[in-house]
């Protein structure tokens, strides 16, 4: 075989190669992204973000001009205006404060906004500087491969336009009572009725039925209290009728039978009998009977019985919930600043909680993370021991809320591995920072040997470790933990 047809060979393997590597983003088809470039620094970072970015299915393009910030209505809408001009989904620009070197990465179709710093210190194409770009650019990266894929990047600056509104049609006024409805509308509901439909119920009784308060009664018929009698008939309704009528068959309630109270009962009916409540048992004070049955006396419970309801413990127990010697177990979760991600892992403690004071000693162990960029591979691993004193000052049945202040010691074990030749890494080490912090914790005693509980904290460090490089006797950042940690954490509290 030639030395020809050993390159052809050579060049159509790799060619294989790269469609069946880059089959995904060659399907996707390429997209833009538009950076603005005001200085020579700037064209310097935006070469490394090509480099980076080589894999992506991203054409940057540059547009040259001044500062976003400097630009009429800031740099967001600067950054909608070339996005609208360039037809991008993503623009990006770098900001310069001294020593510290700030890009940003908006995409303005979903209205979010990505900023990541570095220290890049000296003039471009140096060592120290090519440290601080190479994580610019990464970072870079990373917030492209999200535009791509679609995800949530950075936090929101401007939400998208609501969907239209489509207003309901008015409710047309009702009609005034006794206004007559227009066409179409049904009638007030106190409207005469038509020919041939039965009336309002305040109609006339028939004969020898006794008449509703404020209605006439007919001849010869005793009417109601308040109702005007026709001459000749007296309107007592205890009254003797007249002879030839019947008397009112208004039948007097057996003695031991209790009436009720203030109401009145209608002629020619008798008085229903009440039962009284049993010894010991209290009524219900806020029932209402339903309509046609007469109310029962509100009696009072007999002496020694409380006659409000009280809230007791469940059965089994103890009269102070949370009260004896415990174990925790649980999961936490914390944002260190070292990773984006945080901190996660398990809590294991355990303590006494007497009737003013909880006391609580807590171990916390978290899963390490790696930490890569062009020239180390660091993987760091975290852990604390905490003493915790906390006070209830909310009790409610089976729940209790307390308030309280931890302080312990926070350890980092870190280990360093190069990943470019001029790269030296330093030995693994153990480093120790001091921790404390307020706790504010919500428990739910569910059994009697078992509780729920949910934690949150605030952990502020003193002598936290700062990852970086050796360059030339001077320190270049990389990664500079959280000051304050905000932690949550939930878990079983048992009570053995």
């Amino acid at each position: 075989m030639s030395v020809l047809e050993v390159v052809a060979w050579q060049r159509v393997v790799g060619l294989a190669l790269w469609l069946a590597l880059g089959g995904s983003a060659w399907a996707a088809g390429p997209w833009r992204a538009v950076a603005r470039v005001a200085s020579s620094e700037d064209r310097a970072l935006l070469e490394r973000v090509r480099g980076q970015s080589s894999d992506l299915p991203v054409v940057l393009r540059a547009e040259a001009g001044a500062a976003m910030e400097a630009s009429p209505g800031g740099a967001w809408r600067e950054a909608e205006r070339m996005a609208m001009r360039q037809d991008a989904r993503a623009v990006l620009w770098f900001t310069r404060a001294g020593a510290e070197l700030r890009v940003s990465v908006a995409a303005p179709r979903t209205g979010h906004l990505f900023l990541r710093s570095a220290r890049v210190e000296g003039a471009p194409e140096t060592l120290t500087w090519s440290v601080g770009a190479e994580a610019l650019a990464l970072a870079v990266r990373s917030a492209l491969r999200a535009v791509e894929e679609g995800e949530p990047l950075g936090e929101v600056v401007a939400s998208p336009p609501p969907p239209p509104v489509v207003a309901a049609a008015p409710t047309p006024p009702a009609p005034a009572p006794g206004a007559k409805a227009p066409p179409g509308v049904p009638a007030d509901p106190v409207a005469k009725a038509p020919s041939g439909v039965p009336t309002d119920p305040v109609v006339n009784a028939p004969s020898s039925v006794t008449t509703a308060p404020g209605a006439k009664a007919p001849s010869s018929v005793t009417t109601a209290p308040g109702a005007k009698a026709p001459l000749g008939v007296p309107t007592d309704p205890e009254a003797k009728a007249p002879p030839g009528l019947p008397t009112d068959p208004v039948a007097k309630a057996p003695s031991s039978v209790t009436k009720v109270p203030g109401a009145k009962v209608p002629s020619g009916m008798a008085t229903a009998p009440v039962a009284k409540a049993p010894s010991g048992m209290a009524t219900d004070p806020g029932a209402k009977a339903p309509s046609g049955m007469a109310t029962a006396p509100v009696a009072e419970a007999p002496p020694g019985l409380p006659t409000a309801p009280v809230a007791e413990a469940p059965p089994g127990l103890p009269a102070n919930l949370m009260d004896g010697a415990f174990v925790q177990v649980g999961l936490h979760a914390a944002l260190d600043g070292y990773h984006p991600a945080g901190q996660q892992g398990l809590s294991v403690g355990a303590g006494w909680a007497g009737p003013m004071l909880r006391l609580r000693a807590q171990v916390l162990a978290a899963l390490p993370v790696h930490l890569r960029d062009a020239y180390t591979d660091l993987r760091l691993a975290q852990g604390s021991a905490l003493a915790w004193v906390d006070v209830p000052v909310v009790k409610a049945g089976a729940w209790e809320g307390t308030v309280g202040l931890g302080a312990g010691v926070a350890g980092f074990w870190r280990r360093t591995e190069a990943r470019a030749a001029e790269v030296e890494p330093a030995p693994s080490r153990l480093l120790a920072a001091f921790v404390m912090g307020p706790a504010v914790r919500v428990a739910w005693r569910v059994g009697p040997a078992l509780a729920l509980e949910a934690a949150l904290s605030g952990e502020v460090l003193l002598g936290r470790p700062r990852l970086g490089y050796a360059v030339d006797g001077g320190f270049v950042l990389r990664e500079d933990g959280a000051s304050v940690r905000p932690r949550l954490g939930v878990g079983m509290v048992i009570f053995p």
